[in-house]
Formats: structure tokens, C-alpha cells, sequence
């Protein structure tokens, strides 16, 4: 996971500012601020229903959804935060917590008896700085590699046996690329996000020691590196860039992964299900993403990360808001979450609920995730 940025870090646009107060609405509902949109947002909405329905809060839980990072900062540093709210980028919690913006949660953990130790490490890692713990996850994003055997299997490739290298993975992009008359009709790799090739390489961008930015980390610079050599491997960062600019959205039968137009990607658990609804005869596999051949200790790695809640410092509203984060981190709030939005939970004792992980193809892929 991405290590919080240094104490010294301001708020993008409002160095020094501090949360003038909170001006909480005034209707009956505790609204939250999420950064779901389209059919995330109804899934979304949903939970909180489920919720108001198991809890029967006070104040039923509303939504305001399709809200970015960005809008939530200027309500708070405008003075008007909201009263509870999701952080899509992790990077901003420090900056968050630095300026006062934040309410540190860790005295109302202990009082409700939710142990550190009952979250998976990579999820809580990402909420806390500076010893303290600034937001709750809410299940975690996995990305791994994903690819489609039927591809390999017409490349002559073992449809059966993933790169488990970026060595590998390059000889399999290069293999895998299809041309006609000079033009790209098949990546073998979409381009991945250059984020989990520094995490495949074991990259950081901060030193732990001294909470100094390390974009020039020697880890950093091999996975940069790597990002090229992968797009050589294909064609070139601009051919194979501008194949898969015109490719359709990922969300759909149209997804080119399922068309065979990219054989492999980076990706999350939430391919499990779209796989299901848009393309269920997809035959494809689930990998760890691929290492540096020198790096054996990196097999297995995963970039995992997402969905923070985070209570404004002056709210007015935190014991409502701490009872509905305290009930995502139940049984039943983590396996709501996790059917409607099928995020991987962040609960070690819900990565064994076998309702997860059986009754469809889907979730046995799932649970690939969950491990």
C-alpha cells in the first residue's frame, strides 16, 4: 500500500486551514457523501438501506452521491463539511488529518471493542498516519492479473500457466500481440495502471524512516522501466495506447477482454461478477501479479486499496455516523457490502464467510480474491 504522506504535507489550495466548524443538515437523514455513481451508486444505496432497516437509526442514512475528492475538500475548507464522507484517493487522508480536517477515530474504536488486529493489514494500513487512525475501510479493492485462456490457448500458449514474472509477462505480451497490415488488433497486456507495476516491483513512494517523497526509489525506477518494456514488447507505448484508447468500455459485453482484443490485464474482483452478468462463458484465470524474476520474495502480490470513511473533526453527528461505520465492519454490514458491490472484505473473520465464496462460478473465482 501507498505509505501516508509526511506531516509537513498541506491540503491542496488551503495550507493552514483549519475546520471552522460543521453546519450539519437540518433535515431528518445523516447524509454521506460517497464517490459512487451509476449503478455503483444504487448498489451503494442499497447497503445503506439495509442499515436503517437492521439498525433503525435516529436519523436514517441518506446519500449524495457521485461526489470526487475535490468537492469534498472545498466544503471543508469552506467551513461546511459534510457528515460523513468517502476519500476515493488514500493520498489525500494524511493531508486531511495534517490540517485538522479529520476526527481521529481510534478512542472510539476502543470503546467499541473494534481491535486493530480484526482488520487485514493492507486495509487498515491505508487509514492511519502519524500513529493514529484517520478513516474506516469499507471492503478493499484487489488487483491481480487476469487472462483469458482462450487467447492463450489460440497463441500457443498453456492456457493454464500465467506469467509469473514481469520476465515472462513480457515474452507473453510480445507472443500474445496480434498485427494485420502493420496495425495492432490484439494487446497482449493492457496497459495497467504504472501504480501496481511499482507495487509488483516493490516500489514505494515515501521513506517510512524519514517521510520523504521517494519517486526516485530505486524500485520505482525498475517498474517504470518495466512499464516501457512491456509496451515495447507490443508495439510501442503510442500504438498500443492509441488500440486501446478506441477499445470499449470495460463495463459490458463489449469489454475487449472478453472479445480477446486485450489477453490479459490488471484488474479487480469486481470482474467476477461482471463476467457473469455480461460474459459468462469467459473461460479466464485469476494470478497474482507478476514479479521481477530476481525478486522471489514479491510472488504473490497484490495491489489492494479504496473505500475510506472518514467523520469531519468538528461534526456534530459522530455518534450517529461512528454506529453506521461500526456496522459496515459486522458480519452481516461486510457481506452486504461485499454482494451488493462485491468489494473484497476487510475483516479477516468475513474472508472466511463461506456465503461469499459458494453457490455460483462467480464466487469461487471471488474467492480467489478473497485470498
Amino acid at each position: 500500500m501507498p505509505e501516508a504522506l509526511p506531516r509537513r504535507a498541506l491540503l491542496a489550495g488551503a495550507a493552514g486551514a483549519v475546520l471552522a466548524g460543521c453546519r450539519p443538515h437540518r433535515d431528518h437523514t445523516l447524509q454521506v457523501w460517497s464517490m459512487w455513481a451509476g449503478d455503483e451508486q444504487r448498489y451503494f444505496e442499497n447497503t445503506l438501506d439495509a442499515f436503517n432497516r437492521a439498525r433503525r437509526p435516529r436519523r436514517p442514512l441518506s446519500n449524495l452521491g457521485a461526489v470526487g475528492d475535490d468537492k469534498t475538500i472545498r466544503a471543508i475548507v469552506g467551513g461546511s463539511p459534510p457528515e460523513i464522507f468517502t476519500l476515493r484517493d488514500a493520498a489525500m487522508l494524511a493531508p486531511l488529518a495534517a490540517n485538522r480536517a479529520l476526527r481521529p477515530l481510534d478512542d472510539l474504536m476502543e470503546r467499541s471493542g473494534l481491535a486493530l488486529d480484526r482488520f487485514t493489514d493492507a486495509s487498515i494500513g491505508q487509514c492511519r498516519w502519524d500513529g493514529q487512525t484517520w478513516a474506516i475501510p469499507y471492503l478493499v479493492d484487489c488487483m491481480v492479473l487476469l487472462w483469458n485462456k482462450k487467447v492463450f490457448r489460440d497463441a500457443g500458449l498453456d492456457p493454464e500457466a500465467p506469467p509469473r514474472t514481469l520476465e515472462e509477462l513480457e515474452e507473453a505480451c510480445r507472443r500474445l500481440t496480434l498485427r494485420e497490415d502493420g496495425r495492432i488488433k490484439r494487446v497482449g497486456l493492457r496497459p495497467p495502471e504504472p501504480v501496481q507495476l511499482v507495487a509488483a516491483c516493490g516500489g514505494r513512494f515515501l521513506d517510512p524512516a524519514t517521510g520523504d517523497v521517494a519517486a526516485d526509489h530505486p524500485d520505482v525506477v525498475r517498474a517504470a522501466r518495466w512499464y516501457k518494456r512491456l509496451m515495447d514488447a507490443q508495439g510501442g507505448n503510442e500504438a498500443v495506447a492509441g488500440f486501446s484508447n478506441g477499445l470499449a468500455n470495460e463495463m459490458g459485453s463489449y469489454n475487449p477482454f472478453y472479445l480477446g482484443q486485450a489477453a490479459m490485464v490488471f484488474t479487480g474482483q469486481w470482474y467476477t461478477w461482471w463476467t457473469e452478468k455480461y460474459a459468462p462463458k469467459t473461460d479466464y484465470g485469476i494470478a497474482p501479479l507478476p514479479h521481477p524474476a530476481d525478486r522471489p520474495d514479491l510472488a504473490g502480490t497484490a495491489w489492494l486499496g479504496g473505500n475510506l470513511f472518514c467523520i469531519p473533526r468538528e461534526s456534530a453527528t459522530v455518534e450517529e455516523a461512528w454506529e453506521y461505520l461500526l456496522w459496515t465492519q459486522s458480519p452481516d454490514g461486510q457481506r452486504t457490502f461485499c454482494n451488493e458491490m462485491h468489494g473484497v472484505p476487510n475483516q479477516k473473520e468475513s474472508l472466511r464467510d463461506a456465503s461469499l465464496r459458494t453457490g455460483a462460478a462467480w464466487k469461487e473465482k471471488f474467492g480467489r480474491f478473497m485470498d
